[in-house]
């Protein structure tokens, strides 16, 4: 019980100091730390006297009107403590580089997002609706293309329709069906098996510097879907609409810079990129030469 007592009593002065300093660290600019005299004795270790007897030999006795005797610490006293006047001040020898003008900082790389390149344009899409409906759709099959391939091929269809059955409240339960068969003839397509196979990887985000347009600039993305094998890479983009040329030309851009960001992140390997269009469905893999001439017409706003 003594031992019991002791480590109990230890522990509650221990935190008792952790809260002075808590205390004392909370202090802008200045720190009064004061205390009262009543008829009994101040309690030892008492907050008071842990500072004073830190302190007062490092301080300056001052005389004060209300409180007869202080004692002030501070680094920027013009005073020197008690015994301290006769301790030379410090020769210190300047470094050359404290003499030498600060380079230019030089401008971060300004930031570009492949997908801007891609956006669908609001109109129609695909005789589907507006543009709200058609990006609602596209998420609804992202989502599933992105989560499907890890559920078992059994229990597939039953998360697809408990997942639509409430993201997709909204849509008609036709227009649910008709969107879920897009996603199950993807999935079921040997054409795309590589793209969900073990060790595939969904929504991958990338980032690192590129040329364009003859200026090295950051790029920051997300990829549909990336296969990366000791030999190549396969990058791929879902597209829920229908291919068009002015749709193409920014979807091109778009794979360009992924792949010449890729080619740096994976020195070596054979970078591939695809479209996958969902409503055919339709696997479009774009040659190094149309993926080089797409990056070299992408502009910087």
């Amino acid at each position: 019980m003594a031992a019991a007592r002791a480590a109990a009593l230890d522990a509650a002065r221990d935190e008792y100091r952790r809260l002075l300093y808590v205390a004392m660290t909370r202090a802008a600019e200045r720190l009064i730390v004061c205390g009262t005299k009543g008829v009994n004795k101040s309690p030892d270790g008492c907050w008071h006297q842990l500072v004073l007897d830190a302190l007062k030999p490092e301080s300056v006795e001052k005389d004060d009107a209300d409180v007869k005797t202080i004692w002030r610490f501070s680094k920027n006293t013009d005073e020197p403590p008690p015994g301290k006047t006769d301790v030379p001040a410090p020769k210190l020898a300047l470094p050359d580089w404290l003499h030498t003008p600060v380079s230019p900082e030089r401008p971060s790389p300004r930031l570009v997002a492949p997908s801007a390149a891609g956006e669908d344009q609001p109109q129609r899409f695909a005789g589907r609706g507006d543009r709200d409906k058609a990006l609602r759709r596209g998420t609804l099959v992202h989502r599933l293309l992105q989560s499907l391939p890890d559920i078992p091929f059994a229990r597939r269809q039953a998360a697809m329709r408990a997942y639509l059955g409430h993201a997709g409240k909204n849509l008609p339960a036709e227009e649910r069906s008709t969107l879920a068969d897009e996603v199950m003839q993807v999935l079921n397509d040997d054409r795309f098996a590589a793209l969900f196979a073990p060790g595939s990887r969904a929504e991958v985000p990338i980032v690192g510097s590129v040329t364009i347009a003859g200026e090295t600039v950051a790029v920051s993305g997300q990829v549909d879907r990336l296969v990366v094998t000791p030999d190549a890479v396969l990058v791929a983009d879902f597209k829920t609409g229908r291919n068009t040329p002015d749709r193409f030309e920014g979807y091109a851009k778009q794979l360009a810079q992924y792949r010449a960001l890729l080619q740096k992140i994976y020195p070596g390997r054979t970078v591939r990129a695809a479209l996958i269009w969902t409503e055919v469905p339709d696997l479009m893999e774009l040659s190094a030469s149309d993926l080089d001439a797409a990056l070299a017409r992408v502009t910087l706003a």
